[in-house]
């Protein structure tokens, strides 16, 4: 009971440093993010949905926009809680989108499961027998999936292997665990825009959603 006691007090005197540092650490990368031209913004309520889609329903926080090599972008903190039996676990994610020109129907690449196609989950198989064993796509038309993932793309993709990403309407989306950092939304950035500049310009027009 002591124990209990004073792990207690130690949880309850922690908690005002925690959210200083934590404060600290927003204000700096809000810092980082002037600097290169980014601006605070409110949230955009259809990438919102989007994240709600990849995780569960939750909350979308400290969003940044502006232009990364001539494309317009968001990113945002995003939060959710899991309650299983007796536990509640908090998750914290990020979510970065690059503007695509014109909205285009759904597809998502992910890294390759295993496990998933052991229990006979499909997926698309491709002209690349590489790409098929490194990636993992779902996309209802598979005409327009080769459209977009064609051999120069795929290529490319096998040289960034972590780059996971799914086409919601005009937005080219990545995400990932924990909340972002600068460091890391320019490295997303630079893969997300390689995949915009790599679209073939037919599937823009032949494919867009009207």
């Amino acid at each position: 009971m002591v124990v209990l006691l004073l792990l207690l007090v130690v949880g309850l005197l922690l908690v005002p440093y925690v959210v200083a540092q934590r404060r600290r650490m927003f204000a700096a990368r809000a810092a980082e993010a002037a600097a290169l031209g980014w601006q605070p913004t409110d949230p955009n309520p259809f990438l919102v949905g989007v994240a709600q889609r990849i995780y569960q329903r939750g909350r979308a926080r400290r969003a940044i926009a502006g232009h990364f090599r001539g494309h317009v972008f968001h990113a945002f903190d995003f939060s959710y809680v899991r309650v299983r039996r007796r536990s509640v676990h908090f998750h914290s994610c990020h979510l970065i989108a690059v503007i695509l020109p014109v909205p285009l129907p759904g597809l998502v690449l992910v890294k390759d499961n295993p496990i998933a196609r052991a229990f006979g989950v499909a997926d698309l198989e491709l002209e690349s027998g590489a790409f098929n064993d490194t990636f993992w796509v779902d996309c209802a038309d598979g005409r327009y999936a080769s459209a977009v993932l064609h051999p120069r793309l795929m290529e490319w993709m096998l040289a960034h292997p972590d780059l996971e990403w799914r086409i919601e309407g005009d937005a080219l989306v990545t995400w990932g665990p924990g909340d972002y950092t600068i460091p890391q939304v320019t490295a997303k950035l630079e893969g997300l825009t390689g995949v915009v500049e790599r679209l073939a310009p037919f599937v823009l027009t032949d494919y867009r959603l009207r």
